[in-house]
């Protein structure tokens, strides 16, 4: 067990909370929902029992409930995130740089006791603000996890087919005829080349989560982590924590302007 430092920081606030709740809830919902339309579309065919079993729920309703999420899931991931990281101030320190790139080299040589677990949490202790807080690993993974996202949702869009007049008659035809240049390569219809693009970029982002949730399992912190994330917002800092101390110059306060005196007569 980690010693506490004494410090106890707010790692997430209400908003990010909320953000990583509604992005786990619309995750495990999408792959659940998406799995069964697959089986139930793959075995729409076949009569016996165990096609019977994919039946028990219909098409529609877990097709219902796997655009709900799929709607839960884009904002969470493209608004309610994005605007929680630009508002915060601290952007940069969520993106992938060289110190990054060191902090994970000797992540995997700790594993062989060739360096120390790297103390990749850093927190200035005046002002309680995170400097970084995030694993090396997740930052690095976030490009591959949206083109994964990017994927899904362009090609779950495509098989959606909205009933607007210029997409049934301009946008979706337009798509169709490109994929299909590709999708002859693969002797598949244009409609079944999304189909497969779809389902192996859900695979994607499911090995994209394993290895999320994986890296974190090796960090000593990762059940704090789920707390603040997920229950309290709060971490306590312990010795796998950097703690620096900045200096903050103290503002001079702006001296007031010599306004003439107006005499009123």
């Amino acid at each position: 067990m980690s010693q506490s430092t004494g410090l106890v920081t707010e790692r997430y606030d209400p908003k990010g909370m909320r953000a990583h709740a509604f992005h786990l809830f619309s995750c495990v919902t999408l792959i659940i929902t998406g799995w069964y339309m697959a089986k139930q579309f793959n075995m729409c065919t076949v009569m016996d029992a165990s096609a019977n079993a994919w039946q028990l729920i219909p098409y529609e309703s877990v097709r219902m409930f796997h655009m709900f999420a799929a709607l839960i899931f884009i904002m969470a991931v493209w608004i309610f995130i994005p605007y929680n990281l630009v508002t915060s101030g601290h952007l940069l320190s969520e993106i992938f740089f060289i110190p990054d790139a060191i902090q994970l080299k000797n992540l995997f040589l700790s594993l062989f006791k060739k360096a120390e677990y790297p103390r990749f949490v850093v927190v200035d202790e005046a002002s309680g603000h995170y400097k970084n807080k995030l694993h090396p690993f997740v930052k690095l993974m976030v490009i591959p996890e949206n083109i994964a996202v990017v994927l899904i949702v362009i090609t779950g869009l495509i098989m959606y087919n909205p009933e607007f007049a210029i997409w049934q008659t301009t946008v979706e035809p337009a798509i169709l005829m490109g994929v299909g240049y590709v999708s002859t390569l693969f002797n598949m219809s244009p409609i079944g080349f999304i189909r497969t693009i779809h389902l192996w970029a859900m695979y994607w982002f499911i090995v994209e989560l394993v290895l999320h949730f994986g890296f974190l399992g090796m960090d000593p912190r990762t059940m704090k982590y789920f707390k603040a994330v997920f229950v309290n917002g709060k971490e306590d800092m312990d010795e796998y924590t950097e703690i620096i101390r900045e200096p903050h110059k103290e503002k001079k306060p702006k001296a007031k302007g010599k306004h003439p005196v107006v005499v009123l007569n």
